[in-house]
């Protein structure tokens, strides 16, 4: 424990004040990114910029990522056909890892590679490509994942004039103020000092140069584990169960979360 293992200039997570981005804690990292049209809130464009180069983009420079994710973001029929052959019971990170193993004939890299002409000076720039494809194109694999389980498979178009964000919460069918949610949501859950178990797992696949698409979608099943991703949905339980149990009708106060919380942890 408290020995640093791995070093790196993306972020950083501090026991005390949590993540810092580029150095920047999450308010500063808000105040300083442009705002998406009508928020207050940066859109994932703007940040997906600040992540890679540490600079903060300037509107055009943000309006140019926005029109290169626009440019590929359509998925491919044959990645939903992919999806709708698993059993309906499936988990929704199967699906999202099928969906995005379906995706990896598109790889750059692999083409690159398999093409005679690598170079591993220059194959970066075939892995950019890659991950840039993967990121735009994940929501919207995502979103019909979603309506597919929780919406009785009522999917929504995409909207070509949306930011990322904002479009995820169109195409699940959210309120207005959702896009709000989705973009501070995908910029949190970013990056945290990229040792974590589904970041460590993409560097280690990738280090045997299999393209982004295979380790993308073995960092995704190591993300699906009840001790990485899916402690967001057994937290969702506990919260539920909590209000099940402790709040019917009555306000939950800091004793009784106190008590909930020993309860918790004192049944192992």
């Amino acid at each position: 424990r408290d020995i640093r293992s791995l070093v790196t200039d993306i972020s950083y997570l501090d026991p005390q004040e949590g993540i810092r981005f580029r150095g920047k804690t999450i308010p500063e990292t808000f105040a300083a990114l442009p705002k998406a049209d009508g928020s207050k809130y940066p859109t994932v464009e703007s940040f997906w910029y600040f992540l890679l180069s540490g600079d903060v983009p300037t509107q055009a420079q943000v309006e140019e990522v926005v029109a290169e994710w626009k440019a590929c973001q359509e998925v491919p029929q044959y990645v939903f056909d992919a999806i709708r052959a698993l059993p309906r019971e499936s988990h929704p990170m199967v699906m999202l890892s099928v969906g995005i193993l379906a995706l990896q004939k598109d790889s750059k890299f692999a083409g690159l590679y398999n093409s005679g002409k690598f170079n591993k000076m220059t194959a970066w720039e075939s892995v950019y490509e890659d991950a840039s494809d993967i990121v735009a194109r994940i929501p919207i694999i995502a979103a019909f994942i979603y309506n597919k389980k929780f919406r009785g498979d009522k999917q929504i178009a995409i909207d070509p004039k949306l930011d990322m964000g904002a479009n995820f919460a169109h195409m699940i069918g959210q309120s207005e103020e959702y896009k709000d949610v989705a973009r501070m949501y995908f910029i949190l859950h970013s990056d945290h000092e990229s040792g974590n178990v589904s970041a460590h797992t993409t560097h280690v696949v990738h280090s045997a140069l299999s393209d982004p698409y295979y380790a993308y979608s073995a960092g995704l099943n190591g993300l699906a584990g009840p001790l990485h991703g899916l402690a967001n949905q057994e937290v969702l339980d506990w919260t539920m169960k909590f209000q099940e149990k402790y709040c019917k009708g009555v306000e939950p106060t800091k004793e009784l979360v106190t008590k909930a919380l020993w309860d918790t942890l004192n049944a192992g």
